[in-house]
């Protein structure tokens, strides 16, 4: 049997496991305590996306940290358990700058993805798409969009051009590096609200954690005619 412990000030993560009506729930003091869990669920992306948080697993009496060959703790004893659906009103963390965090504060940052999906934008440069638009097809753009970036242009749609860029997954209004995505991927939905709530914009989320704001209205469809008119 599996058990999860969490300080109460972290309880708020627990949002993504709230909708699991087998777990059961109890509190010590500062603590919470989760139970019976399935072995799919211990080893699912919802629970690794739980900060602060200590999985065990209990033999004979004892609390085992997972993967742990010395025991820790014994259980406490005297614990009341409830559904966690009745028992843990839970809110998501709320948005500080670019943290989420109550006492203490959650960088939200990428990390590697072993997700598979298809690209849905890349950034070029301007001379690497001159090259290729000022040929192309018409039909192989109309089905694209595209707006300037600095000075680099972000084209979005599929199917992707034959040119080289960056490409990015879209979700939430976030454009992601494709083999990444956030670390707390579980709250992306909730910082897309925060730091884009009227969903005007597309967010592209860079590599070093800064972002660009692309106002929806400033997009364009792709077309030999509109970037000339663009440039010239």
């Amino acid at each position: 049997m599996y058990f999860l412990e969490i300080k109460k000030e972290h309880k708020d993560f627990l949002g993504s496991i709230r909708h699991w009506d087998n777990l059961k729930l109890a509190f010590e003091t500062d603590t919470i305590w989760i139970k019976d869990f399935s072995l799919e669920q211990i080893n699912s992306a919802e629970m690794l996306q739980i900060p602060y948080k200590v999985v065990y697993e209990l033999k004979e009496n004892l609390l085992f940290e997972k993967d742990k060959l010395l025991p820790s703790k014994k259980l406490p004893s005297g614990l009341l358990w409830s559904p966690i659906l009745r028992s843990l009103p839970v809110s998501l963390p709320k948005f500080n700058h670019n943290y989420f965090g109550i006492d203490q504060k959650l960088e939200i940052g990428l990390k590697p993805s072993e997700d598979i999906k298809e690209a849905f934008a890349m950034l070029v440069n301007f001379d690497e798409l001159k090259l290729y638009i000022e040929s192309a097809p018409k039909y192989r753009l109309e089905l694209l969009n595209w707006v300037v970036v600095k000075e680099k242009i972000l084209i979005l749609g599929n199917p992707m051009l034959p040119v080289k860029g960056k490409t990015f997954w879209f979700e939430h209004n976030f454009l992601i590096p494709t083999g990444y995505n956030f670390e707390w991927f579980a709250l992306s939905k909730t910082l897309q609200e925060k730091i884009n709530p009227s969903e005007e914009n597309i967010i592209i989320w860079n590599m070093d954690n800064s972002y660009s704001e692309i106002p929806k209205e400033t997009i364009k469809q792709l077309s030999i005619s509109s970037f000339r008119l663009t440039f010239s």
